[in-house]
């Protein structure tokens, strides 16, 4: 039986993946909640709201929402070097 068994994961694992079923306890971290599969390491996204692992479609939304809260910051002027600057009084 454990033969038999054996042969069946084997097979499901080749064809189907991992199945995650051994995770973490959630961790959080940079306002990312996930859990580590221990059998195979991925990170499956957690959703601290409804206390389930985010679906494809959750976790993309969760992230689209993330990227709009980033905000860029203006560049720093450049700095003209002193010889360009037209009021040069250095002997040539």
């Amino acid at each position: 039986m454990r033969v038999l068994l054996a042969i069946y994961y084997f097979f499901y694992e080749i064809f189907l993946g991992c199945r995650h079923d051994h995770l973490t306890r959630p961790f959080t971290i940079k306002q990312q909640s996930y859990m580590v599969c221990l059998d195979c390491g991925r990170h499956v996204f957690y959703s601290m709201d409804t206390m389930r692992p985010l679906r494809g479609r959750n976790l993309r939304r969760a992230q689209a929402l993330l990227a709009s809260q980033i905000k860029v910051m203006p560049g720093v002027e450049t700095v003209q070097p002193l010889a360009s600057r037209g009021n040069s009084r250095a002997a040539a």
